[in-house]
């Protein structure tokens, strides 16, 4: 999922433990210096290739400082001049390369002189790149990067049941009379990038984007830019067209896919979602209600209706669209100068129940990234082990601080929420192993610790939403069927009733909860947003053993079968990372599934295998009836949530595991992942450098 590589200085990941795919490999980007290219770039240095850029000014440091200044760039970024008009300027740049994605051309939709400012240079520039891709047969193949322009503008009607996809083509007569020169221009560039590559036998594949939104890299702001973030002089009222959104960095991972995968081919489509632009402009007022944007639209007339664009051919290079509340965010936080770590929790305090617990440490140390204050609760403050790695976090120093409440008693919380805009209540008992007294060991604390919590918030005006960490278990013993075609969503809620005959006492505990809460924020008319994991795995913050860890443990040392049973589970950075999205997002609302992957145990056990191969694991499975299902994660990926894959999360969930259980990680063998595991020291540094 492409999402979480953009957020992995969020989530703790180093680039480092991305597949170096690139590693020896040189390409060219024209261009880099765009909007587009400055993203691929990155990216490509992030994925260990060498890049040979062009810009049109060596000179100007606002085409060249964000290229030299990102990681990998002094080691394996080249900047070249060039010019797009001029036949055999690309020769230099594209010669020993792989690939060259053609990138550079003007992009505006204004002008006194369309086809010296917009044809020539589309049409010229491109046939320049492929004679130059011609001239060397190190080239591979040529990415060129099109638009939507060259799609779907061909007097086609554009009605509610029609799907644009890699069939249609604009037509550029059409486009000349409509004065669409930015459209004419993608058009007939593109028409002659396919000639040319089918007389001259260059493997070619052409990307479409929509209208491009998100976080830029280079220093001057787009048009785009400046609109969504305000900076751009509006009229009065907002625009009803219809706009074809996509987020930059979907395009540039697109970009890289389009290489990478051999059997990629032809034209494909990126548009993340078609809406009126009216709907990006709400989406920022939602968010920062201080921009000067406009607040009605441009006329009372019906807006025109919403056609669709086919996104199946884009799924196959593995595309998982960033959501525009998300993209839209993002563009309007680098676009005004703030920081996205630092800008989300500027000033503000928050509170964290059982910051001591797994979900709750990351949860810590991500508002104290954002800059957030955090007030958080442990059940002693001078056990070390509940809070010596909590107070070693960047921003602990200045902007954590630790209480003591107890979950029973009433008002314990009181000092704690005091004077905070939210509330995370993560503290709970988390136990599936038998009990004598389910009443005590786990209904009491997550029912009674519910409604103290909520008391307190109650009591103080300024805490605006509450959220509140329950769990699948509270959805899935429901009583209806779980067969394979079943698709578990937020409408789900389980039964105490069958809880109680099953003896899933943790389900009960976490199911009564949950009701006691909706009650109450019902009746006293609080803010309450609830998150609904399924079975949480990944890196470990704190130093103690807990239910996941000693699951997997089970499995890795030396047990001698495996359950016949599918494994739901998310990374424990997704839920931290959706726990804040639920809180900054103004919409959002209700309960969220959080499950990344339903996969089989054997499967898990196969992706274990494949990365430490020297632990011993479990051959056989247990005899079971047991039947998969699957849960929705449509409404989670409203919070922009794009889950880590499983293999990642396994790969340093084991590292972890095996550091605590035996504190050293020389004794495990990791095969690839751009790591080794053979010096004590360096594996411990390199563990921390991934925390």
């Amino acid at each position: 999922m492409c999402y979480n590589y953009f957020r992995s200085s969020l989530c703790g990941l180093s680039p480092t433990h991305l597949q170096m795919s690139g590693q020896r490999k040189v390409v060219c980007v024209t261009g880099g210096s765009g909007y587009i290219a400055s993203w691929l770039v990155k990216l490509l240095l992030h994925r260990g290739y060498t890049v040979k850029a062009t810009v049109r000014d060596l000179s100007d440091p606002k085409r060249t400082e964000h290229l030299l200044d990102l990681d990998g760039a002094k080691e394996r970024l080249h900047l070249f001049k060039a010019n797009l008009v001029e036949e055999g300027s690309f020769d230099p740049v594209v010669d020993g390369c792989e690939s060259v994605f053609h990138v550079a051309s003007p992009v505006f939709l204004g002008t006194n002189d369309p086809h010296a400012d917009l044809i020539e240079p589309a049409v010229k520039g491109t046939e320049n790149v492929l004679r130059s891709c011609a001239r060397f047969p190190s080239v591979k193949r040529v990415i060129l990067t099109s638009s939507m322009a060259s799609v779907a503008f061909n007097g086609k009607p554009l009605t509610p049941d029609v799907v644009v996809d890699e069939t249609w083509f604009s037509d550029f007569a059409f486009c000349v009379s409509n004065k669409l020169w930015y459209m004419a221009s993608k058009t007939l560039a593109e028409e002659t990038a396919w000639k040319f590559a089918k007389e001259n036998g260059i493997d070619l594949v052409t990307i479409n984007p929509g209208l491009v939104i998100g976080p830029l890299l280079q220093p001057t702001l787009n048009y785009l830019c400046r609109a969504v973030s305000g900076q751009h002089k509006w009229r009065s009222s907002r625009s009803t067209k219809i706009a074809k959104f996509v987020d930059v960095r979907d395009v540039a991972y697109a970009h890289i896919q389009a290489l990478e995968i051999p059997s990629a081919s032809g034209r494909y489509c990126l548009v993340g979602r078609v809406t009126h632009f009216s709907n990006a402009v709400k989406i920022a007022h939602e968010l920062y209600p201080t921009l000067p944007l406009p607040e009605k639209c441009a006329d009372d007339k019906a807006s025109p209706l919403v056609y669709e664009v086919s996104k199946e051919k884009a799924k196959t290079l593995g595309l998982d669209y960033i959501p525009l509340e998300v993209s839209v965010k993002d563009t309007i936080e680098i676009a005004t100068g703030t920081e996205r770590m630092s800008r989300g929790g500027d000033g503000k305090v928050v509170c964290v129940t059982g910051g001591s617990g797994y979900i709750a440490s990351w949860l810590v140390k991500l508002l104290l990234q954002r800059g957030y204050t955090v007030k958080t609760t442990v059940r002693d403050p001078n056990d070390p082990k509940k809070t010596e790695h909590l107070l070693a976090l960047d921003g602990a120093k200045e902007r954590l601080h630790l209480f003591k409440a107890d979950l029973l008693e009433e008002g314990a919380f009181d000092p704690v929420v005091d004077g905070c805009e939210g509330v995370f209540h993560t503290a709970s008992p988390v136990s599936l192993s038998p009990t004598d007294d389910p009443q005590v060991d786990l209904i009491d604390p997550a029912l009674k610790g519910t409604l103290n919590v909520l008391r307190s918030c109650a009591k103080v005006h300024s805490i605006r939403r509450v959220v509140l960490t329950s769990s699948l278990a509270a959805c899935i013993y429901s009583g209806k069927p779980l067969n394979h075609d079943v698709v578990i969503d937020e409408t789900w809620h389980s039964d105490p009733a069958i809880c109680k005959e099953l003896k899933a006492w943790y389900a009960l505990s976490k199911t009564l909860a949950e009701e006691a809460a909706w009650s109450f924020a019902k009746e006293n008319a609080t803010d309450l947003v609830i998150m609904n994991p399924s079975f949480v795995i990944g890196p470990l913050l704190q130093p103690t053993l807990n239910l996941s860890v000693e699951m997997i443990l089970n499995l890795v040392n030396g047990a001698e079968t495996y359950p016949n049973a599918y494994y739901r589970c998310i990374d424990v950075r997704d839920v931290a990372n959706a726990h804040i999205q639920a809180f900054e997002i103004p919409s959002a609302s209700g309960r969220y599934g959080l499950t990344a992957n339903v996969t089989a145990f054997s499967e898990v056990l196969k992706i274990i295998h494949e990365n430490y191969p020297t632990l011993r694991l479990p051959e056989k499975s247990e005899e079971s009836t047991y039947k998969p299902y699957q849960v929705s994660k449509e409404k989670a990926k409203t919070l922009g949530i794009s889950f880590t894959p499983l293999d990642l999360t396994l790969w340093i969930f084991i590292a972890g595991c095996w550091l605590i259980v035996t504190g050293r990680l020389e004794s495990i063998e990791c095969r690839d992942r751009s790591l080794c595991f053979c010096q004590s020291v360096l594996a411990h540094q390199l563990y921390k450098n991934i925390l």
